[in-house]
C-alpha cells in the first residue's frame, strides 16, 4: 500500500483494508484516552476530535511495548503527517501535530497549549505518560521548522526535515520583507520573536539532535534554507532529484523512498558534549547530570543514548528552553 501523501482530502484510513482500518482507529482511540488523562486541561477538546480526521490538530497513536516516539509536523497543506511508513513503525508511538493557524506551531496548538512553552510542557507530560525514553521528530515544508525546533527543546535523538525552513527571521535574508515571505505573516502578527534562526541555536546547543535535511536543488529557496545548516556537526544535507521540487514527500512516496529515510531517522543518536577518554570509561551520565565538558562531539565520540527512566520523570530528562 503506498504511503499517504500530505494534502490528500479524505480520511486517513480510507485506503486501508478493513482489518487494518479498525486496528488503526483502535490505536488512535487508545491514544485519545492517554492524552486526555495526561492533559486534563484539554480533555474536552481531545474527546471531541474525530479519530479518523486528517485535519485534526493533534493525534496520538500509541504502540504497545514501545519506548520511543515519533512526533510529526504537517505543512501548510493543512493535514497531519501520517504516512504509512510512519504508522507502521513497530516500535514507536506516533504523535502527529498540525497548526491550522499557520504559525509553525510556535504560537500554540489546539489540545496542547496556547504558547510554544505550554505545548512543550504538554508534550513532556504526554511522553511521560507513554513511557517514552527516546524522541524523534519529522516535518515537511512548514512543518520542518517545528520538527527541528521542538526536537532541540525535547532533546530528540534525531530529526528528519524535508523542504524545511531553517529560519523564520527576515534578518537572515537581508533586504527582504513579508512580501517576499508571505507565509510568515500569521507568525509575525502573533508572536514575531518566535521566528528565530535555527543555525545559531543548533551551533551552540548540546545535547542536540542529529538532523537529516532533504531538499531538491531545483527549488532555490529550499536549497538555500537547507544549506545554511551545512557544517554543523551532526547535521546531514541530502540533495534529491531535481524533479522532486518542493514536494519532496510526494516525490519520495512515488519512488518508494520515504520508508528508507524514516528508517535512517530511527538510527540517529543525538550529539552530546565531548568527553575525555578517562570519562568515557565511566558509567553513562545520569539523565539529571549536567554536561561535564564543552565542545563538539564527533560521531565516534557521541555517547550512547540513555536507557533509564521515561523521558520527563527526572529534571532535565527533556530539555527546557
Amino acid at each position: 500500500m503506498p504511503d499517504r501523501v500530505a494534502g490528500e482530502k479524505h480520511p486517513q484510513s480510507a485506503s486501508m483494508p478493513d482489518e487494518a482500518k479498525h486496528a488503526w482507529i483502535a490505536r488512535v482511540r487508545r491514544g485519545r484516552h492517554i492524552a486526555r488523562t495526561a492533559l486534563p486541561a484539554f480533555a474536552a477538546h481531545i474527546e471531541s476530535a474525530d479519530p479518523d480526521d486528517p485535519r485534526a490538530s493533534l493525534l496520538v497513536a500509541p504502540r504497545e511495548g514501545a519506548h520511543a516516539a515519533l512526533i510529526t509536523f504537517g505543512g501548510n497543506a493543512g493535514y497531519l503527517m501520517l504516512h504509512q511508513s510512519m504508522r507502521d513503525l513497530p516500535d514507536m508511538h506516533l504523535i502527529a501535530i498540525r497548526d491550522p493557524r499557520r504559525c509553525f506551531s510556535m504560537c500554540g496548538v489546539d489540545g496542547l497549549g496556547d504558547t510554544y512553552e505550554a505545548c512543550l510542557d504538554s508534550l513532556r507530560k504526554l511522553l511521560r505518560a507513554l513511557g517514552v525514553t527516546s524522541v524523534y521528530c519529522a516535518g515537511v515544508s512548514a512543518g520542518g521548522y517545528p520538527a527541528l525546533r521542538y526536537g532541540l527543546s525535547l532533546k530528540a535523538q534525531g530529526v528528519l526535515a524535508m523542504s524545511a525552513p531553517t529560519t523564520l527571521d527576515l534578518k537572515s535574508d537581508p533586504g527582504t520583507t513579508l512580501a517576499d515571505y508571505p507565509f510568515l505573516t500569521a507568525l509575525y502578527r502573533t508572536r514575531r520573536e518566535m521566528g528565530q534562526d535555527l543555525v545559531p541555536l543548533y551551533q551552540t546547543t548540546l545535547p542536540r539532535p542529529r538532523a537529516l535535511l532533504l531538499y531538491a536543488p531545483s527549488n532555490s529557496r529550499d536549497a538555500w534554507l537547507s544549506r545554511r545548516m551545512g557544517g554543523i556537526p551532526g547535521v546531514e544535507l541530502e540533495e534529491l532529484d531535481e524533479k522532486a521540487g518542493h514536494r519532496v514527500v510526494q516525490w519520495l512516496d512515488s519512488t518508494g523512498g520515504l520508508a528508507t529515510y524514516v528508517n535512517r531517522l530511527r538510527a540517529l543518536t543525538h550529539m552530546r558534549p565531548a568527553i575525555s577518554p578517562n570519562e568515557r570509561r565511566r558509567p553513562p551520565i545520569a539523565a539529571t547530570a549536567r554536561p561535564i565538558a564543552a565542545g563538539w562531539a564527533s560521531r565516534a565520540d557521541a555517547m550512547p543514548r540513555d536507557r533509564g527512566a521515561p523521558i520527563g520523570i527526572a529534571p532535565g530528562a527533556i530539555g527546557a528552553d
